[in-house]
Parts: structure tokens; C-alpha cells; sequence
């Protein structure tokens, strides 16, 4: 429990800085990152948002983002591998997300959020996959959308993903998601909506700074291809590529994810998952980040004050 707990800590809190040798030559190999890219992508990014402020777009990117230092910039270049065109445009998708879907980006800390992730839905493993991608987990056979709306869920992913996102290494490597579609019922294949899957293929394309390295179904049954057709036309080609659909047959997945680490519900020789340990974690990382930021505001008020 205790090495868990760790994990946790370690995957909510800042790098500080101090990223392995291994996310460096990551960061660099495959999203252009040098101390020149770095320089310039501020600098250029910072001049894009000031040169386009005078539109509506504009106003509104300078306003959410305007205020905040290169540290959190940096993931939205990092997700565009240093374009900064691209990185502004995921600035404006970013807005528009919050804009088009406020019963899921608004009230993230609510009562019935942390229920639902201290439920497991959706959870995080205490680990990271093969390629060191952070793993998120969905049982969606044993969700119940009476007590947790899959709007309530998909609020559980954005409250974890806004605190993973803290993290450096995190920012470099990407994420991948499991769903577990084991006792998935007939009931929940009809009650699921177009509008709602919809909800969740946007927050995975260009709703966050992110990268989304995969997806994988497992254990699903045969009616698994109604909620599938349902999802399949909303799905750019680069994210439907890392769709992967095993079933039963998880010699594939084993080759991505280490057994011996996998909770068992999620095809593994590990004991089950427990969200109570991560939600935990989550919260006092949630509590420890408000209490930096409000210090951080006071400091940055008698600077200006003594100024």
C-alpha cells in the first residue's frame, strides 16, 4: 500500500525539474525539444497570443492563458511537438471544449466526482505501461450509471488528467486508457448515447494538452459493436490507428502492459485495483497545488503592491 502510495505522489506532484535521462531523450526525439525550441516556442507563442488578442478567439485565449508562466505553456507545446501554431490552435480547442461542454468541465471536485473515482470510475494504475505511457482505467462492465452519469465519469477523467498534467514526465510520455468491458450488459450497450461518446472522443482530440497514445478494449462481448459503431465515425484516422480491440485474446496487450502489474479484473496476476488509495493521493495533491497557487497570487500582490 505504501509503495502505491508513493507512485501516486510521484505521478500528481511537479517534476521539479528532474526528469529522467530516458524523458529527456524522449522530449527530444520525438517532440523536437532543445534549450532552442524551448526559447523560441515561448517567445513565439507569447508574440501569437499578443498579436491576435484583438479578435474574439484571441481575447479569450489571452485571458485563460495570458497569466500564466512558461511552465504551463509548455504543455501545450510539448502536445504539438513544438509547433507553435498548432500549440495556440490547442489553446483555442482547449477554451471551446469548456465553452461547448460545461456540465463536464465545470464543478470537477464535487461531491459525487470523488465518489464515482473513489469507486474506480475512472481510476489510474500505480504504474506506467512498457513504452512509460501513464494508464488510465475504465471498468465500464461493472459501472453503474444510475449512481455515476457518464457525464459524472467523464468529469472524474478531466479532474485526474488537470493534476496529471502537473507532471513533466507525464506531459512527454502520454497517456493510454484501458476499458474493461468484462459483464458489460446489453442494458448499458442500449442506455450509452451518441452525445455522450462524443463527449469523450473530443476530450481525447485536441480538448487537452495531451498525448493520447492509445486505447484498449478488452473482454468485450459481441454486442460491444453497437456502442463501437456508435463512436467509430466521430474518431479522426490518428486516434481510430491506436484504437485496439483484443477481447479475450490479450497476447498483444501483454506485450504493452507488464501481467504481473495488471490488477486481475484488467487481465492481470495483480490484486485488485483500489481507488480509495489513488483518490486519496489525488486530493491532497489537489489541496497541496491550490495552497502553491494562492501563496504564488499573494507574493505575485506585493510585488505589484511594492512596486
Amino acid at each position: 500500500m505504501e509503495n502505491q502510495k508513493e507512485a501516486y505522489r510521484r505521478f500528481f506532484c511537479k517534476n521539479e525539474g528532474k526528469l529522467s535521462d530516458a524523458d529527456i531523450e524522449k522530449a527530444c526525439s520525438e517532440l523536437n525539444e532543445s534549450p532552442e525550441s524551448l526559447e523560441n516556442g515561448f517567445r513565439e507563442l507569447r508574440a501569437m497570443m499578443a498579436e491576435k488578442q484583438s479578435t474574439e478567439q484571441g481575447a479569450k485565449i489571452v485571458e485563460k492563458f495570458g497569466g500564466k508562466d512558461d511552465a504551463f505553456l509548455l504543455r501545450f507545446l510539448r502536445a504539438r511537438k513544438f509547433d507553435v501554431k498548432k500549440a495556440y490552435e490547442l489553446m483555442a480547442c482547449f477554451i471551446k471544449f469548456r465553452e461547448k461542454y460545461p456540465e463536464i468541465s465545470e464543478n470537477l471536485q464535487s461531491e459525487v466526482v470523488r465518489k464515482s473515482l473513489e469507486n474506480g470510475y475512472p481510476g489510474l494504475l500505480p504504474f506506467k505501461d512498457k513504452e512509460g505511457h501513464v494508464v488510465l482505467v475504465f471498468a465500464i462492465g461493472t459501472w453503474d450509471s444510475k449512481l455515476y452519469s457518464f457525464d459524472t465519469v467523464l468529469q472524474g477523467y478531466i479532474l485526474l488528467l488537470e493534476q496529471l498534467l502537473e507532471n513533466e514526465s507525464a506531459q512527454i510520455n502520454g497517456f493510454v486508457i484501458i476499458e474493461n468491458f468484462k459483464h458489460y450488459s446489453m442494458a448499458q450497450a442500449f442506455a450509452l448515447r451518441p452525445t455522450d461518446l462524443k463527449k469523450m472522443v473530443d476530450m481525447l482530440q485536441g480538448a487537452f494538452p495531451a498525448r493520447f497514445k492509445g486505447v484498449h478494449f478488452i473482454y468485450q462481448p459481441w454486442y460491444f459493436t453497437w456502442t463501437y459503431a456508435l463512436v467509430k465515425p466521430f474518431l479522426k484516422k490518428k486516434l481510430a490507428d491506436r484504437v485496439h480491440v483484443h477481447g479475450y485474446n490479450l497476447d498483444a496487450f501483454y506485450s504493452l502492459f507488464d501481467r504481473d502489474q495488471l490488477p486481475v479484473e484488467f487481465g492481470g496476476n495483480a490484486e485488485g485495483y483500489d481507488p480509495l488509495i489513488m483518490t486519496e493521493q489525488l486530493y491532497t495533491a489537489i489541496k497541496d497545488k491550490e495552497l502553491e497557487d494562492d501563496i504564488t497570487a499573494k507574493l505575485a500582490g506585493v510585488q505589484i503592491s511594492a512596486d
